[in-house]
């Protein structure tokens, strides 16, 4: 079997939910690890990324995520895809018939949303103003600027999918697109993938909305790493899901201070220059 279509990035740009539509879809098959990372994983290995996932570093591992049945079209979904450069080749290499998913959002409001998951997690607990004008002294202050930063930065990481894939292969998702009108995208998503239009996902169900720990204290126990790997590995799906449900509570997204907005306008406003080239769209509204 081959994987038939990925959903490569960006991260907090809508890509979980889109795997949970796609994955409802009687004609598709998602990877049950959501972010796989196969094709990332030397370079995330390499570089020490503090999010320690379960590896999937060989393809035997890759592979048995899929249940692999007939009549059905694989896919999945690494946000990681978009950032690290060899991966649009290696994918080429691996299925040179892959069809490319890739979702955009507005950079600044992305940077931002990366650093609050972060946060949340445990993962961060200096401020995003500290670490965007790297000033943290932080042991990972380089990942966390590299993942709310240069991985919001587009032009690049697109062209080098450009550069192994036909325009016809790669569709562009604005996330705004599919915030405003989900049902309307998800059904573009299942005609670019060659699949029936009239399967309804279920749009109502939500994903990854906006939450933070109950206290500090759940917030520090949940930043070790391994602790949520346990969690996740020992118990069945739904009770994880609950269990997250008591330690987190739905609250009030933090809002990105006016002089923080200004300053990072200027670091994404050439690189969305150049992508308004290489896409052959107008993105300036993201730094109006």
């Amino acid at each position: 079997m081959k994987v038939d279509f990925f959903i490569v990035g960006a991260p907090k740009a809508g890509t979980t939910s889109l795997y949970h539509y796609l994955n409802e879809h009687p004609q598709v098959e998602m990877s049950s690890q959501k972010e796989p990372d196969y094709f990332s994983d030397k370079a995330i290995h390499k570089q020490g990324m503090y999010y320690g996932k379960n590896r999937v570093n060989t393809l035997d591992k890759y592979e048995s995520l899929f249940v692999q049945k007939e009549n059905i079209v694989y896919g999945e979904g690494s946000v990681s895809y978009l950032f690290y450069d060899n991966v649009a080749e290696d994918i080429k290499k691996y299925n040179p018939n892959a069809k490319i998913i890739i979702m955009l959002r507005n950079p600044i409001e992305r940077a931002f949303s990366h650093y609050l998951m972060d946060y949340r997690l445990g993962l961060v607990s200096d401020s995003f103003e500290n670490i965007i004008t790297k000033k943290s002294k932080h042991k990972n202050a380089h990942l966390f600027y590299q993942q709310y930063i240069e991985v919001s930065k587009y032009a690049n990481q697109i062209q080098r999918y450009l550069d192994f894939f036909e325009k016809e292969n790669i569709l562009f998702i604005d996330y705004e697109d599919f915030k405003n009108n989900v049902a309307k995208t998800v059904d573009q998503v299942y005609d670019f993938l060659n699949i029936s239009t009239e399967f309804a996902a279920d749009i109502n169900a939500k994903y990854n909305t906006f939450t933070m720990p109950k206290n500090k204290g759940i917030r520090f126990i949940y930043s070790f790493v391994f602790l949520r790997k346990i969690l996740t590995f020992f118990l069945p799906l739904c009770l994880v899901k609950n269990f997250r449900a008591f330690l987190f509570k739905a609250d009030k997204k933090p809002e990105l201070l006016k002089e923080s907005r200004s300053q990072l306008s200027k670091i994404f406003k050439n690189d969305i220059k150049k992508l308004d080239e290489v896409l052959g769209k107008n993105y300036s509204k993201w730094i109006k």
